[in-house]
């Protein structure tokens, strides 16, 4: 899976389109399958035992999944932008999956009007490893990734060694469809941008820092710098699963037991996180986590905890203060 690659132009990776994390991880998992030496893609054929080996699936609904998505993906258009038009168009001609839950695979084929835009491309195209693609678990975090790499090579965003860009609130809902309750930074910080930044950060190629850009109060875009990784064979540690709280009594034996059980879990990823890369820090809700482990089990530990959170807590507090008010010219709106 290591040198397998999704290709795509960038005018469709500008697109405004909106699958769910399934939908995008069949795009994904077809697009590595095509190959650029035939004059036709054609039929691509999509297995269970594929899919789920490749995405680390352990159920037994994978089938109903996958013939749910294709079904999906025929009834979602892609909008393109070129100036003050739009087109439309369909992903997919053609789907076949069977009626039950017992399929061993999907077919599906691109339509020629999208082939262009992933087949033998010349110019102005992004490529990304499917090893890295394939541990993003949500489709903004898919979506952000492509975005930051396409201008990873455009000499207006290297600066000093890294790569800046700015992507303005607006556009980024637009392109992934975003609706809902987002419309306040808050809210949109907590439950979009800042789990994609996590996972991008955990699982890929590239370490991603960000920042709000403000017009008067109102923040109005975001900043991302990334590094590239120096040594891709140095996989960043992945955020151990914490174990459920038990339906047991506050203060039981049953519970102190949970409680050093995550807090040994949360210790040992923070340690294998300062190996990896020294300012690698835990976020604040793992922190607080911790620190409500720590109280009952462990006071020394306990006050380290509450000490680096105030820290932290403080420095957010007086970055948010000093967030800059004026948006800079790179501001990528289209």
């Amino acid at each position: 899976m290591s040198n397998l690659t999704i290709v795509h132009a960038n005018q469709l990776i500008d697109a405004s389109y909106c699958f769910n994390l399934i939908e995008m991880r069949v795009l994904s998992l077809a697009s590595t399958k095509i190959d650029s030496r035939k004059s036709k893609i054609g039929e691509i054929r999509i297995d269970v035992s594929e899919y789920d080996r490749t995405y680390g699936i352990k159920n037994n609904r994978s089938y109903g999944d996958l013939r749910d998505a294709v079904k999906s993906i025929m009834r979602k258009p892609i909008k393109l932008f070129d100036g003050s038009k739009i087109r439309e168009l369909s992903w997919l001609v053609m789907n076949e999956y069977e009626t039950d839950d017992y399929g061993s695979h999907v077919l599906i084929e691109f339509s020629p009007k999208i082939e262009p835009y992933i087949f033998d491309l010349k110019e102005r195209f992004t490529s990304i490893s499917f090893e890295y693609a394939a541990r993003l678990n949500t489709s903004f975090s898919f979506r952000l990734y492509q975005w930051l790499k396409k201008v990873q090579y455009f000499d207006g965003n290297k600066m000093n060694g890294s790569v800046e860009v700015i992507f303005s609130i607006d556009w980024m809902k637009s392109q992934a469809q975003i609706k809902g309750d987002h419309s306040r930074w808050g809210h949109f910080h907590d439950r979009v941008i800042k789990p994609a930044v996590e996972k991008i950060n955990t699982n890929t190629d590239i370490s991603v820092i960000y920042e709000p850009i403000k017009s008067g109060r109102k923040v109005i875009a975001v900043k991302f710098v990334y590094v590239l990784e120096k040594d891709k064979l140095c996989i960043k540690p992945i955020r151990p699963r914490l174990s459920r709280r038990p339906k047991a009594t506050q203060g039981s034996h049953e519970e102190s037991l949970w409680m050093h059980k995550n807090l040994a879990l949360l210790l040992s990823y923070q340690k294998e996180l300062n190996i990896y890369d020294a300012s690698e820090k835990l976020n604040i809700q793992d922190l607080d986590r911790m620190a409500e482990y720590a109280a009952i089990c462990d006071t020394e530990t306990h006050q380290k905890i509450i000490k680096e959170l105030n820290n932290r807590k403080q420095k957010k507090n007086k970055k948010e203060k000093d967030a800059p008010s004026c948006v800079s010219r790179s501001m990528v709106t289209n």
